[in-house]
């Protein structure tokens, strides 16, 4: 079975995009004004490392290494698992159990980001669902 991304270059763009979308949205808006944290998510097949900084209302999402002293939070997952999360696809605790999912830091941090993901999750499925019709 084929990966559902085949190049890093792939996946950045599909999650930069996603945030560039998701970031017009008034509910999103709210949901980062509540956020000061730094996520660092570390994808394999395909290899690409970007980070999630948010502060004051504002987010960027830069690719590579976080050149802050260190993210509060590392995701560790492969391109199709980070494609089943922005989906809504998988159960997120099941896959930090069964180690799908890695996290390094806190997970309460992680938790404070969970608003922030279900905006993007519930927008990416009704985005996919109107791309496939």
């Amino acid at each position: 079975m084929m990966a559902i991304f085949e190049t890093s270059e792939q996946l950045h763009s599909y999650i930069s995009e996603l945030f560039a979308e998701i970031a017009t949205l008034p509910q999103a808006r709210e949901a980062l004004k509540t956020l000061t944290l730094s996520v660092q998510f570390n994808y394999t097949v395909p290899d690409c490392t970007m980070t999630l900084t948010a502060a004051n209302g504002e987010y960027s999402i830069t690719r590579g290494t976080s050149n802050n002293p260190s993210p509060d939070v590392e995701l560790t997952m492969t391109g199709d698992v980070a494609h089943k999360f922005w989906t809504g696809e998988l159960n997120v605790m099941g896959a930090i159990t069964t180690r799908e999912i890695g996290i390094t830091g806190s997970l309460g941090k992680v938790m404070r980001l969970a608003p922030l993901i279900k905006i993007a999750v519930r927008y990416n499925r009704e985005r996919e669902i109107s791309c496939d019709s």
